[in-house]
């Protein structure tokens, strides 16, 4: 290792963990030399060297399945390019389930890897055995056989990626600590050091569980704390052979691999234990934790269950070391928001190994080029706000189910229990009283269902039809036929006001935000290439005024984006709004009626049409009301300044109650938006993905003069597309969908659902799925073929909308 400090570097990684080395290693590999890795002690002694290092292939969503299928061809051939061993090995693994619920989970991700092009078989409990004969099998539902997972030596491993990024020319320094971060403008300048400081463009922060603490330095939030992470290894056991799969057995919290012909076993507990939250020695190297062995009780019993072997073996070693976690249990990668050139790659929660040679590429990959391959919406850094880095937040979560939310069962709908009740509307209360059953998103505090009077709001998990099926169902309807409201306060909520804001966002949207005072216009917010960053709606209050809606999940990133293109010399200020106003959506056939007995407004189709925004009386009070639809019902969202939205919530259901007025939840909010084929990003449209193959070529108006995208979607007109957003319906009504599940059309995988719901008018699930055609897309060559979807390993035909199932002409929202 080197030992001087340059006084200048490109980029300066603090970290010399497995995801730090990786990040410097492709960074080379692209062609930057001027590299410089920062480690506070020695290369790897953090947590990296007493990972598992198990490489699992498989993740919830196409884009970590991609990165991590890389980082193992990564380290299939790193020993033959660094001349460094790495231990790696392709025995591939097992995963068993001991219910029929843990088995219905399984076998959807058996569709999940078919889709994702990752090998992956239900094998029987004899063949089972046959892998791993140390196995008892009696109490099994099922068992599955994933070829291509392997196992890695962490410590090697990462000495070779960081001798492969000294081989390009990158500098690694050792017992170096980052004392804080300079910055200019908003950008990252430089580093400072107990040895000195260094001038930099880039900072790349992969300091594992330091990193909460270096993301402080430049005042981003980084919410993660460590946790214990323990394994033991045993002595020899008879029937334990050298390439014997690894097995994940997460109905007993355990993992189990083979090591030295014995057995390496860890897990993931319930309820964790939290470490270093008062801060983390300074002499931590290496370290281990002082043993516990009533913590590990709860995996050796399991083990014992699983292998009966372990009764009797001997223990040679219980390693006991803190790892990182985040809130949600996914890591933590991007440039970070509100700071230019500060990327983040950390918060690995104990799958660092696997993650980190697809995490370390897409970050270099982001840097070099400007932005990432795929899209990394799970994993991206702005998905969080910055009130999230509190830390008894973050300790809570993690120790409460954080951890253990790694091996428990992954309910569709599942609600987190701890750390809730952060974000709360004025109306939570009432809601609660109304039979409201929450659910969290971003710290919001959101009505997802209702229960019947008497009944308790409580989820029943399962992947079938849970409890709240039928009242979110009624829910549904009744907006349909009737009138509902809805609470969605947690939709974020900017303000652009300047000389120059609409000349900002005239180059940051698709559609032209150039209309009269009062008119909403639906937008997107493109990348150069075309794909979608953000869909929102834009509403001009005034001359130089302008309303912002967005989700409220993206709220962080969408203002982040935003911010990043008004230029330095634009007068045009963003202000984010968002806990300053109530959003109640007033739905159905029968809302102006509703709303014609709380507020003297003209509410006609004529004197207030479609897509067009005033400020009302409503009650006592006043209210911004937007005549938009995410429901696909005549409706209007009021934007409530806080202190009035009582009193105007009040009102509203006192003279609803002729009406039959209804509270509806955001379970049916979903399944009526995708009865009318609205797109949702994140799920139905992605940076990956442009308007015209979503279906969305009307809001881009390609007459203006520009606009960030405008060229690649000129190109993509001229060329035409090669896959096309269309909604389908399962024509047994049976079968529930939710993400991921394959689409075959002629007997041959084409795409995945986006996203499912039950679309209740038809009595179907309903869903999306890009349809591909090298040769190009037309609707004719979609509406030739022969469509099944596979869930839970059966396949179901399908029926292909080019439009909407419900109202497809939109009339219902324009009456």
């Amino acid at each position: 290792m080197s030992s001087q400090l340059p006084t200048h570097a490109q980029v300066v990684i603090i970290g010399g963990g497995i995801v730090g080395c990786s990040t410097a290693y492709h960074l080379v590999e692209l062609g930057w030399k001027d590299v410089v890795v920062l480690e506070r002690k020695r290369i790897s002694s953090g947590t990296s060297w007493a990972a598992a290092g198990l490489l699992g292939q498989l993740w919830p969503t196409s884009p970590l399945t991609k990165l991590a299928k890389y980082g193992a061809d990564l380290y299939a051939g790193l020993e033959a390019k660094t001349g460094q061993a790495t231990g790696y090995v392709r025995n591939g693994s097992l995963r068993v389930s001991r219910t029929k619920e843990r088995r219905s989970e399984y076998l959807r991700a058996l569709g999940m890897a078919r889709s994702f092009g990752i090998k992956m078989e239900e094998i029987s409990l004899e063949e089972a055995k046959r892998f791993m004969p140390v196995m008892n099998t009696d109490d099994l539902t099922g068992a599955w056989y994933q070829p291509d997972d392997g196992a890695t030596n962490p410590e090697d491993t990462t000495q070779a990626l960081a001798k492969g990024a000294r081989m390009g020319g990158a500098t690694i320094l050792e017992n170096i600590k980052v004392l804080d971060i300079e910055m200019t403008r908003g950008a990252v300048t430089g580093v400072k050091t107990d040895k000195g400081n260094i001038q930099c463009e880039y900072v790349v922060n992969c300091a594992g569980m330091w990193s909460r603490q270096v993301g402080k330095m430049v005042g981003v939030s980084i919410p993660l704390v460590a946790a214990e992470h323990m394994h033991m290894t045993t002595e020899p056991i008879e029937g334990v052979y050298k390439g014997m799969p690894y097995l994940r057995d997460m109905d007993g919290y355990i993992y189990i691999k083979e090591e030295m012909e014995g057995l390496l076993m860890g897990g993931f507990e319930p309820m964790a234990k939290t470490w270093g939250v008062k801060g983390i020695p300074e002499n931590f190297e290496y370290t281990q934790l002082d043993e516990d062995w009533d913590q590990m009780d709860l995996f050796i019993q399991n083990a014992i269950i699983r292998v009966p072997a372990f009764a009797e073996a001997g223990v040679t070693n219980l390693t006991t070391v803190p790892e990182s976690f985040t809130p949600d249990t996914a890591y933590l990668l991007g440039e970070a928001p509100g700071v230019k050139n500060f990327f983040v790659a950390c918060g690995m929660n104990s799958v660092g190994i696997t993650s980190a040679g697809g995490a370390g590429m897409a970050i270099a990959t982001w840097i070099v080029q400007g932005y990432p391959e795929e899209d990394l919406w799970p994993v991206d850094v702005r998905r969080y706000n910055k009130w999230q880095n509190n830390l008894k937040y973050i300790e809570e979560r993690v120790n409460v189910e954080a951890v253990g939310n790694l091996y428990t069962d992954h309910w569709p709908f599942k609600q987190p229990t701890s750390s809730r009740g952060v974000l709360k509307t004025p109306i939570h209360d009432r809601l609660k009283e109304k039979g409201a059953c929450f659910g969290v998103v971003s710290g919001w505090e959101r009505a997802n269902w209702f229960a019947p009077s008497g009944g308790e709001p409580k989820y029943e998990y399962s992947w079938g039809r849970q409890n709240w099926f039928e009242f979110s169902a009624k829910e549904h309807m009744n907006i349909r036929e009737n009138v509902g409201i809805y609470d969605l306060t947690s939709m974020g909520k900017f303000l652009m006001q300047g000389r120059d804001a609409l000349k900002v966002l005239q180059m940051i949207c698709d559609n032209d935000i150039d209309v009269p005072m009062g008119k909403v216009v639906y937008t997107q917010m493109l990348n150069e290439r075309g794909g979608i960053e953000a869909d929102l709606t834009v509403t001009k209050m005034e001359k130089n005024k302008f309303f912002i809606v967005t989700a409220g999940a993206t709220t962080t990133r969408d203002f982040d984006w935003i911010m990043r293109h008004i230029p330095e010399d634009a007068h045009a200020i963003l202000t984010d709004v968002t806990f300053s106003y109530v959003m109640l959506g007033v739905m159905g056939p029968k809302s102006r009626d509703l709303l014609n007995k709380i507020t003297d407004e003209d509410l006609s189709n004529e004197a207030f049409p479609f897509a067009t925004a005033k400020e009302i009386h409503a009650g006592y009070a006043t209210a911004f009301a937007v005549r938009m639809s995410f429901v696909g019902e005549l409706g209007w969202e009021l934007y409530i300044p806080m202190p009035f939205a009582q009193d105007i919530f009040d009102k509203l259901m006192e003279a609803g109650e002729q009406f039959n007025v209804g509270l509806c939840g955001l379970h049916a909010l979903d399944s009526l938006r995708l009865e009318k084929g609205y797109r949702h990003w994140s799920s139905d449209i992605t940076p990956d993905t442009t308007p015209y193959e979503a279906g969305l070529g009307f809001a881009v108006k390609l007459s203006k003069e520009n606009f960030i995208g405008k060229a690649a979607l000129v190109k993509q007109k001229q060329e035409g597309i090669k896959q096309k957003l269309v909604i389908f319906t399962i024509d047994d009504p049976e079968p529930l969908i939710y993400h991921d599940e394959p689409i075959y059309r002629d007997g041959k995988i084409v795409g995945e659902n986006t996203h499912g719901s039950y679309a209740h008018v038809t009595g179907h699930s309903i869903g999306m799925v890009y349809l591909s055609n090298g040769n190009g897309i037309s609707d004719k060559w979609i509406m030739d073929g022969n469509y099944e979807i596979e869930v839970e390993d059966k396949k179901y035909p399908i029926t292909i909308h080019l439009k909407a199932p419900h109202d497809p002409e939109g009339k219902s929202i324009k009456v």
